[in-house]
């Protein structure tokens, strides 16, 4: 028993370090946009497409790929993915063309979307016990590395030059290939006699109308974070910031994403569910605006701040949602992370068409009393508190 525990402990290690790689190459469009943008001859609202091209594919696409793997669960979906999101947007410099740029982004975020709910649905299935803070764990892994991934090819591109991004390939292909001997072995892709620990009794119908106002509230978190981690640079870059320390603005964010998942998931399992989604982000908006205020590297303590409260709730959402579709555990993750995040892109572009017209610095403020909306749709599952604590037993 004590050794079956370490394994499935040092197994979800193991797989929490291959959510770092893969969505660390999430990242790294977001730093190079206005260097690929200057290359290729394009504007804010040009930008704008080839970010929302990077979340259609590695986000809005997730649905499906749950879908896929609820009805035919493989391991292969894990390592598969990370090969696919490292070889593919580690070319993005290389791109001699906009339509070659376009493919390396849609292959190489269909690679991530392949990852994330079967990677989900693994991780959820190690955890036998405190769900909320095993999520928090795994989703802290992912935005850890979403926040080195701008640092890790920003300090390759100012080395080697923009056509040298193919060199961070490596770290895909080191972890694919441990993933591949060391991870979950058996024909589902779920260590032996795990399955039993995923979402299942405490809910005995599908709860569908809750799940969209947890949706709701994911979209909301999405939309802000990637509006600001895709316009950011541009804002940086006119008052002067070069390429890396732009990219320590972008990791601030990230990295307050990290750790409020970590907090957030811990908190969860003790104090609630529910309460962790209502009050977390209230305080979002005002550190915002204090960030967009405040000159200097001391902007960066709001925006980290703003980062931690906005993605404190996303461990709790993402547990509440697969408890309330016991049977399709992918699907749940993937309407909360993937669609969420799916959706939000293919707003870029007009986020980036309203920065031309008005300004990035005004359509950023407007940008940041959005959380409010989560406050407001979270109030409205009240009513389903009971479900959410739940599911703090198993």
């Amino acid at each position: 028993m004590i050794r079956q525990s370490l394994i499935r402990r040092r197994r979800f290690i193991l797989h929490s370090f291959a959510h770092l790689v893969n969505d660390s190459y999430s990242g790294f469009l977001a730093p190079l946009l206005p260097l690929l943008a200057a290359k290729h001859g394009l504007g804010l609202a040009g930008a704008g497409l080839f970010a929302g091209l990077l979340t259609l594919a590695a986000s809005l696409s997730q649905p499906l790929w749950g879908l896929i793997s609820d009805r035919r669960p493989s391991r292969w979906f894990v390592p598969v993915g990370i090969l696919a999101a490292g070889i593919f947007l580690s070319l993005m410099g290389m791109a001699s063309s906009i339509a070659l740029l376009a493919l390396v982004i849609i292959v190489g975020g269909l690679g991530v979307a392949c990852f994330h709910p079967m990677g989900t649905t693994i991780a959820s299935a190690l955890a036998a016990r405190r769900k909320g803070l095993a999520i928090a764990l795994y989703i802290t892994a992912g935005s850890i590395g979403y926040a080195l991934g701008p640092i890790l090819i920003s300090s390759i591109v100012a080395r080697y030059g923009l056509a040298c991004t193919y060199l961070a390939i490596a770290p895909a292909l080191a972890m694919a290939a441990l993933w591949i001997f060391y991870g979950p072995r058996d024909g589902s892709g779920l260590p032996s006699g795990t399955m039993t620990s995923l979402p299942s009794a405490s809910v005995k119908e599908e709860s569908w109308k809750p799940v969209i106002l947890l949706t709701a509230t994911s979209v909301v978190r999405a939309f802000v974070v990637v509006s600001f981690l895709n316009f950011l640079p541009f804002h940086l870059q006119r008052k002067g910031l070069d390429l890396e320390a732009r990219s320590i603005y972008l990791f601030a964010l990230q990295f307050g994403d990290a750790v409020g998942s970590l907090m957030g998931g811990m908190l969860s399992d003790r104090l609630g569910r529910w309460r962790i989604m209502f009050w977390s982000p209230l305080p979002v908006p005002v550190l915002l605006i204090a960030f967009l205020n405040i000159g200097g590297s001391a902007a960066l303590i709001p925006l980290f701040l703003a980062g931690m409260m906005l993605f404190a709730s996303a461990p709790a959402v993402i547990v509440s949602a697969q408890k309330l579709l016991p049977r399709r555990p992918g699907i749940a993750a993937a309407l909360q992370i993937g669609f969420a995040f799916g959706t939000s892109g293919l707003m870029m572009t007009g986020v980036g068409r309203m920065g031309e017209l008005f300004g990035l610095e005004r359509v950023f403020h407007f940008v940041a009393i959005l959380p409010l909306l989560m406050v407001v749709w979270v109030w409205f599952l009240r009513s389903h508190r009971k479900a959410f604590e739940a599911a703090q037993t198993l």
